[in-house]
């Protein structure tokens, strides 16, 4: 009869947690941390990032054994690029880049160049620029980073994600010269991109981890 009885209580509570899930819709944050997560029932997501600057996403989740997946519908993060070239008299071949963007400062942005698939170290500065290379131009992109203001003396800089442009492929010759047109788009910066980003369910509670640091969201 004992031992009856305990597998009867052992049983009862197996039922019990298959028959009460943990519910995953709901708005997931804390006091502690600037993430929010809003899941909702259809299998989307809201994603807000409240600290020195904004950033959000949107998409869809999915819940596999004890990890919740999360895919933005945006997963474009290469800007457009536009290019002429024409003849010069060096021994050179010359990029003029010209930062495009309308209604924001263009000097707010830093565009790194990637020539032949490998960084170019230079010190390109915020905006528009010019710079020569010694060797044939197969292919060129850029990593640009928006840097809209420093806090000196403290450590702290304001940043965004560093975003990409697509790779164009003007085999450029020495002794020619590319006139390079970037065409930003403001909103990317502000806009995460999650592609199979995870978040973990342990105790009944959901954990976010970014850049080596654990996140406790807490439903509201």
């Amino acid at each position: 009869m004992k031992y009856s009885c305990i597998a009867f209580f052992t049983l009862s509570i197996l039922l019990d947690s298959c028959s009460n899930p943990m519910i995953i819709n709901g708005i997931y944050g804390g006091t502690r941390t600037p993430h929010v997560f809003i899941l909702s029932e259809d299998s989307t997501f809201k994603y807000e990032y409240h600290a020195m600057w904004y950033s959000e996403s949107s998409g869809t989740w999915q819940k596999r054994k004890n990890t919740i997946y999360l895919n933005s519908f945006e997963q474009r993060n290469k800007m457009p690029v536009e290019y002429t070239k024409i003849e010069n008299n060096n021994k050179k071949a010359i990029i003029n880049i010209k930062v495009n963007i309308a209604d924001k400062p263009e000097k707010d942005y830093i565009c790194f160049p990637y020539v032949n698939g490998k960084s170019v170290f230079i010190n390109p500065g915020k905006g528009s620029y010019s710079f020569d290379y010694e060797f044939p131009v197969d292919s060129i992109s850029f990593l640009i980073a928006k840097r809209t203001f420093f806090l000196r003396g403290t450590g702290y800089k304001m940043s965004y994600d560093d975003i990409k442009t697509e790779t164009i492929y003007p085999h450029l010759s020495v002794g020619e010269s590319m006139d390079v047109t970037i065409n930003l788009i403001d909103s990317l910066f502000g806009y995460k991109v999650f592609k199979d980003e995870k978040l973990e369910i342990k105790g009944g509670k959901i954990f976010f981890k970014e850049k080596n640091r654990k996140y406790k969201l807490l439903k509201k």
